[in-house]
């Protein structure tokens, strides 16, 4: 009877740190623990050139080239470009949690054996802001044609971001809210 009591308590503890166990590890490598998306895309390729040239005529042409094409935002605290997204032409979307397991495939950490990189001028027509709680706790610009990526706000590694698949899928899974 004792055995059989031990045997069962065992199991109980040993079945609950299991579970725990798997929480942990569909959460490792994820790169942000979010509950709100906001999506903003634009169709600013085609003038990337005047971008570059316009950059210095005003302080939104400066903003504008800094988000478009270049390094805005240079860190996770760095939340102020939001405010100027809709205004330089990108429009925004509330991503449904419907979509969040096709967002999560990509943004986590995971080995690909294939990399690939592209010499091409990097334009992020595609910005997500991650959101927990109303505050922004990460940011992801992205450039599809190139297969770049800024991202800030994770303490995971990025190097293997979009490789094996992943820009492509992100892209399946973003257009139809581009479109809307």
């Amino acid at each position: 009877m004792k055995i059989t009591l031990y045997f069962t308590i065992l199991c109980l503890v040993l079945g609950s740190c299991k579970s725990s166990t798997d929480t942990t590890d569909q959460r490792a490598g994820q790169f942000f623990d979010y509950d709100a998306i906001d999506y903003y895309h634009s169709d600013l390729y085609e003038e990337s050139l005047e971008i570059s040239e316009n950059k210095s005529k005003s302080a939104i042409d400066s903003i504008k080239y800094g988000i478009v094409l270049g390094d805005i935002p240079d860190s996770i605290s760095d939340v102020a470009f939001i405010d100027k997204l809709e205004k330089v032409g990108y429009n925004k979307v509330s991503v449904d949690e419907s979509f969040f397991h096709g967002i999560d495939t990509v943004f986590r950490s995971r080995p690909c054996l294939v990399s690939s990189a592209s010499a091409c001028i990097y334009v992020y027509n595609d910005i997500l802001i991650f959101k927990k709680e109303g505050k922004v706790i990460g940011t992801a610009k992205i450039c599809f044609g190139c297969g770049a990526h800024q991202i800030k706000g994770t303490e995971v590694g990025t190097y293997s971001f979009g490789q094996c698949g992943g820009y492509d899928a992100l892209e399946k899974t973003l257009k139809p809210l581009a479109q809307n």
